[in-house]
């Protein structure tokens, strides 16, 4: 077989949660099925936290698996809740994991508050009951489990749709940060930074806004994007010179890792961008001679 051949036929799942956060399994495990799918790289991304990548890398080579740093941040701007993924971050930078640290403890605060509000609706739950919810960083996600756990609601959407999306009656807004900020943060720990699921953040008029801002990808291949949505995307991303990047979003119920794959070819593009960010912060650094 020839390396090309070889090279078109490995392929990359770049959007994985884990018990890090909002997921349901270990960045261990996820590797692990990561392997068994055939993929030949991952990305773990969770939700304001790094904590399952250290383990994840481990598991990477004990399965031969290429793992990803990664981290998936939120922001809000004009009414509408834009997440960014950040690829190949230093994951280890004591800046990252104390403003993460900040974003962890706005989320129970959040949670805390939700659970106000259902148990106000008249739901028997309480906020140590989300907590002893395996997941490091709390989340919607864990109240809509718990909901369907008590027999509130038959579907996690249908905790969204009912009491916890934006509007419902136990809606929380969450500790916000601009896409600005979001983006820059990404790109101070040498990150490439990513628009997830765009087909959700029903932003895309700001796409030359956020293009200024340093935006360097749209997440075009998406568990929940169609067809359409897909092609449109592809051509957004065309349009504004952007990579293009996908993965399944897996929590590990639902939808499995390796659900959405992309060519390893894209993974490779995006370790070029993630060089050029890389030599513009050493020319930024460096002495003037």
């Amino acid at each position: 077989m020839s390396s090309s051949l070889s090279k078109q036929l490995k392929f990359a799942d770049l959007h994985i949660h884990t018990m890090a956060s909002d997921g349901l399994i270990t960045p261990e495990e996820a590797v692990r099925q990561a392997h068994i799918a055939g993929l030949a790289a991952v990305s773990i991304a969770d939700h304001d936290s790094v904590g399952g990548i250290g383990p994840a890398l481990e598991a990477g080579e004990k399965y031969g698996v290429e793992v990803i740093p990664g981290v998936e941040l939120s922001s809000e701007i004009k009414g509408s809740e834009l997440h960014f993924l950040g690829y190949f971050i230093d994951w280890q930078s004591k800046r990252l994991k104390d403003k993460l640290l900040l974003f962890q403890d706005a989320r129970r605060d959040r949670a805390r508050r939700i659970v106000e509000k259902l148990r106000k609706l008249g739901m028997d739950i309480s906020y140590d009951m989300v907590t002893a919810l395996d997941g490091k960083v709390l989340g919607r996600p864990h109240i809509a489990r718990l909901l369907l756990d008590h027999g509130y609601v038959k579907t996690e959407d249908e905790a969204f749709n009912r009491f916890l999306a934006f509007g419902r009656p136990a809606y929380v807004e969450k500790y916000q940060i601009s896409p600005a900020e979001a983006i820059k943060m990404i790109e101070r720990v040498n990150g490439v930074s990513v628009l997830a699921h765009p087909v959700f953040a029903h932003a895309d008029d700001m796409f030359p806004e956020l293009v200024e801002f340093g935006l360097r990808g749209i997440e075009v291949y998406h568990s929940k994007h169609d067809a359409q949505a897909t092609k449109y995307y592809e051509q957004l991303a065309q349009k504004y010179g952007l990579l293009i990047v996908g993965g399944s979003d897996s929590h590990g119920s639902k939808i499995p890792v390796g659900n959405v794959r992309i060519p390893y070819s894209l993974v490779e593009k995006l370790k070029m961008e993630r060089d050029k960010i890389l030599a513009k912060q050493k020319k930024q650094t460096s002495p003037n001679l």
